[in-house]
């Protein structure tokens, strides 16, 4: 606002922050912390390995043997037991890192060294960002124009001048429409929940459009896009038949189409029972799209999407450690001090259900098709509102919820609910001008309050 002075202040931080900003947040994170002087880098993960029960113990006599000889004394009495291990195995990782060598003053020399040992725990979190997937269309070999996935896009002025299809109409999808459509000659938006043709802006202008699913490309390359066999009635009340429309002399194809989990490092030989084919995006069996079902001594971090990932993320981090810490204090009489027990006890851990339950309960989440109906499979992982549900869940269950805990939660959605409603008011091809939006928390009252914002301003100069 104005400071009196005829001098504009300048706005506060951005509550939208980029990924470089977020990527160095991180790193002031860890060296705050000390965190990196326990992180091993550069290590390529090739192979888990879920040991077996004869495997395990010997493990344990092995750890035992050791820990008394440092401590000069009985470690404590083994409380385990066969049907622990069969349900908390440890587990064996392979992992190679490069190392360079300079031999007689040539250019360096890589070499490459394998490395194995045994944990108690593995957390996978290695993302769901890095495998394209790409939904089978017919007649794609019949396009002779250029074909790429978001993963590979970069910069807008590649698309200047041309006919660029979008194919799928999430988050990424529509950022990038929005993008090339400064420079492009025409985009088309294609949404599998759109049943027409969409047009935005004043005739001439209207850049991007948004159109149906693309159901399959001609034999002279032109993209067809189709409405459901279904889409309303007629003004007699008939059906409408499924509609169809195509566009020909289209330049690329830009497939916006999410992407598919992937462990490169969990194959047959793991031990371990993990499904997720490609095309499906479900990985299973899992409890609470979080603990392997049978093996809650594997976890994966950070599988849901459609969230806002860092809190939802850390409160899952946060129930893993939590279960970690109580197996641990079931396993050796000594593990935990005193302390550390009285925490668990106070912080009122809600321990894993049994094994037939977490089997049923993960049985029932592979099939159900997500949270919305009807579901697809698709949409096992997807949250979306139903994030909130969860988060209050994964804090129950790591023992850290309690009002304030609950209040944060519900700040997060309101200020989720109020930045997808600002987002929805955005047409394809304009300016995301809900990014300026700049809020400051109330946790308290779960709510926030708006200290500036370019749509609010627009508003008032309008009326």
């Amino acid at each position: 606002g104005d400071t009196g002075s005829g001098h504009k202040s300048p706005p506060p931080p951005p509550s939208y922050v980029t990924h470089r900003q977020v990527a160095d947040y991180l790193d002031k994170y860890a060296k705050h912390f000390g965190i990196e002087k326990y992180v091993r880098f550069g290590c390529r993960v090739t192979q888990l390995t879920v040991l077996t029960e004869d495997e395990n113990k010997k493990v344990e006599e092995m750890t035992t043997a050791v820990d008394e000889k440092k401590e000069g004394s009985n470690h404590g009495e083994m409380q385990s037991t066969p049907s622990f291990y069969s349900c908390w195995p440890s587990i064996s990782l392979e992992w190679t890192t490069v190392t360079y060598e300079h031999v007689n003053g040539n250019d360096p020399t890589p070499r490459m060294q394998t490395h194995r040992e045994t944990f108690h725990h593995a957390l996978i979190c290695n993302g769901h960002y890095s495998l394209p997937s790409f939904p089978p269309i017919p007649g794609l070999r019949n396009f002779s124009g250029r074909i790429l996935h978001a993963i590979e896009y970069d910069d807008p002025l590649d698309f200047k001048g041309q006919t660029v299809v979008c194919i799928g109409a999430r988050a990424s999808g529509a950022d990038i429409a929005k993008e090339i459509g400064g420079v492009a000659a025409e985009v088309f938006l294609s949404d599998s929940g759109c049943e027409r043709w969409e047009e935005f802006g004043t005739k001439g202008e209207n850049v991007v459009k948004r159109v149906p699913r693309t159901s399959w490309i001609d034999d002279e390359g032109g993209v067809h896009f189709s409405s459901s066999a279904s889409s309303g009635e007629d003004d007699d009340g008939s059906t409408q038949k499924k509609q169809e429309w195509v566009v020909k002399n289209v330049d690329t194809l830009i497939f916006c189409s999410g992407y598919d989990y992937d462990f490169p490092f969990i194959n047959e030989k793991s031990n371990l029972e993990l499904s997720f084919p490609p095309g499906e995006r479900r990985v299973q069996p899992l409890y609470e799209q979080l603990w392997h079902a049978q093996y809650p001594s594997v976890s994966f971090i950070g599988l849901p999407h459609s969230v806002v990932p860092f809190p939802l993320f850390e409160l899952q981090a946060n129930a893993v450690v939590s279960q970690l810490l109580l197996q641990s204090s079931s396993l050796l009489s000594s593990s935990l001090t005193e302390k550390e027990t009285e925490g668990l006890i106070e912080s009122q851990v809600v321990p894993l259900p049994s094994l037939q339950e977490r089997m049923e309960k993960a049985r029932l989440d592979a099939t159900s098709g997500g949270p919305e109906s009807p579901g697809r499979v698709q949409d096992t992982h997807f949250l979306g509102s139903h994030q909130w549900d969860y988060c209050l869940k994964m804090a129950k269950i790591g023992g850290v919820y309690d009002e304030s805990m609950e209040k944060y939660i519900a700040t997060n959605k309101a200020l989720y609910d109020r930045s997808g409603k600002e987002r929805k008011q955005i047409l394809p091809g304009e300016k995301d001008k809900y990014r300026e939006t700049r809020f400051q928390r109330d946790d308290k009252n779960q709510t926030y309050r708006i200290i500036y914002s370019e749509m609010e301003e627009e508003k008032s100069t309008v009326s």
